[in-house]
């Protein structure tokens, strides 16, 4: 039987469209005759959702910071309490194996933690030294946040919460692929006892988001998803420019591997960026640069740790499989017909992918290793956004061709460099364009307490991690003086010019 559906939380009132638009079935990715969840959706709820978050939003503000961390501090708590329950939505709507969904629910408080302490220190107060005056932060009012199926917690949450801290009020939009996760989230949020409207959802597909992120009494859109949904989102605002969008739009990340790398480290560190979420992260690892003299060794080595991958039911907490399904049917297809694309010849398979013809039923696939013969920045496999396990394998010849072959793509998310030499890698720090470069480490699993973000298509801003508050704020510059007293006289300047009215 489905999951129950209470439907959108608008000013602390659960509530069920009266006229649906439409009624959304999710399945589940793992055994698709399964129904995991069904809602009716209307965009009209995005209406009385932003004005019941407008009208609450100057009372929330005037609570101060210790009045919200109250309200923020009972959430956490309900989040604690309910982290088995959260994981188990996570991975039966997702189709993440359950180890990794327990990992993203204890997440959640552990963003709070971050954002309530050093991630304020970015919004705090401001008094230069020689100024009389100086500059604080002010809400921006209204923040819309939409959130993508992947991690469809742990993302918005590392956004709602910081818009929380610094006086704005929420209207959530979660993807369509994983509702019952937000619900749930939202269960703890109405447990915790916000004021009416501080904090509302509203379910529904692309038409919803699109109302929400395009509505003129939305201050700040905060998206996390792909580069054709946030470009969407960016054409929609164009004639708001006083409004915050602040978008996220994944990755086509590269790992560079020198000659004089650890080669295992390497190999390792590629599969598990590669295949961790059954390569649907954002910084993921898709293409892998490859000194010419290990480039075969480094291949081997990817094989066999791709051909050992497991591979099975996200509940199976005897096996613990590494990858689960893809997510949703248009990412299983995209996939899977991907793998007999050749592009002219540019790129060769070393390890055939697609469907994994030993779980059918359900979006299970098999990674796939290519080795590029050319460089091509818009080819299905090197240049497009796969979001499932597959790598493309490129040879080159020094430093300087490594760095023209990672750069040679529109997304710039996170890169990793693995070489012995760390001047090495510092000096090619200069010449790669990503928001995220790290040495002899893989490109996923990011620290809540640095920036995330990327160059080019993969975004504008740093909408998520610790400088998430500075996306949710203005800047208000303020100049003081005393008041001045009954005998107070001009000194010089602009007044000292005005012409004595008896001459």
């Amino acid at each position: 039987m489905p999951e129950s559906c209470r439907g959108n939380f608008i000013a602390n009132t659960w509530t069920i469209p009266d006229s649906p638009d439409r009624v959304a079935t999710r399945e589940n990715p793992a055994d698709n005759d399964q129904t995991v969840f069904e809602f009716p959706w209307a965009e009209s709820a995005v209406d009385r959702a932003v004005v019941s978050a407008k009208d609450a939003q100057p009372d929330w503000d005037r609570r101060g910071l210790a009045g919200r961390m109250d309200c923020i501090e009972r959430f956490r708590a309900e989040l604690e309490e309910r982290r088995d329950d959260l994981a188990r939505a996570i991975s039966l709507e997702m189709g993440k194996p359950l180890w990794e969904a327990k990992g993203e629910a204890g997440a959640l408080v552990k963003k709070i933690d971050v954002m309530s302490d050093e991630g304020l220190d970015h919004t705090a107060p401001v008094s230069p030294d020689g100024v009389d005056g100086g500059w604080r932060y002010r809400p921006l009012g209204v923040a819309a946040v939409l959130g993508p199926y992947n991690f469809p917690l742990h993302l918005p949450n590392g956004q709602i919460i910081p818009a929380l801290l610094t006086g704005n009020t929420v209207v959530v939009k979660p993807s369509e692929f994983t509702p019952l996760s937000m619900q749930l989230y939202f269960e703890c949020l109405q447990q915790a006892g916000f004021p009416d409207g501080v904090v509302n959802l509203v379910q529904g597909p692309g038409p919803v988001g699109a109302r929400l992120s395009s509505h003129r009494d939305v201050d700040a859109v905060l998206f996390t998803g792909s580069w054709r949904t946030g470009r969407i989102i960016r054409e929609a605002t164009l004639d708001q420019p006083g409004k915050m969008v602040a978008l996220e739009m994944g990755g086509k990340n590269t790992t560079i591997v020198c000659g004089d790398a650890n080669l295992d480290q390497a190999a390792a560190a590629i599969a598990e960026s590669a295949c961790l979420t059954t390569g649907q992260r954002c910084s993921a690892t898709s293409r892998v640069v490859v000194h010419e003299d290990v480039v075969d060794e480094l291949t081997d080595r990817l094989v066999d740790l791709f051909e050992r991958t497991t591979t099975g039911d996200p509940f199976d907490e005897d096996n613990e499989p590494l990858m689960g399904p893809l997510a949703t049917r248009p990412g299983f297809r995209k996939f899977v017909n991907v793998q007999d694309d050749d592009e002219d010849g540019a790129v060769k398979p070393v390890l055939k992918g697609g469907a994994d013809d030993e779980r059918p039923g359900g979006y299970f696939v098999r990674p796939a290793i290519w080795r590029a013969t050319d460089v091509d920045r818009h080819g299905a496999h090197q240049g497009t956004e796969l979001f499932g396990p597959e790598i493309v394998i490129y040879s080159a010849a020094d430093d300087q061709e490594a760095t023209r072959v990672a750069n040679a793509t529109d997304y710039g998310l996170a890169m990793s460099v693995f070489t012995a030499d760390e001047e090495r890698f510092d000096q090619m720090s200069y010449d790669l364009k990503a928001g995220i470069l790290n040495l002899n480490r893989s490109t996923v699993g990011a620290s809540s307490r640095l920036p995330f973000g990327g160059v080019k298509k993969s975004g504008n801003f740093r909408p998520a991690a610790v400088l998430a508050g500075l996306f949710c704020t203005y800047p208000v510059a303020s100049l003081r003086a005393d008041v001045a007293g009954p005998d107070h006289q001009p000194d010089g300047g602009v007044l000292s010019r005005l012409r004595d009215r008896d001459s």
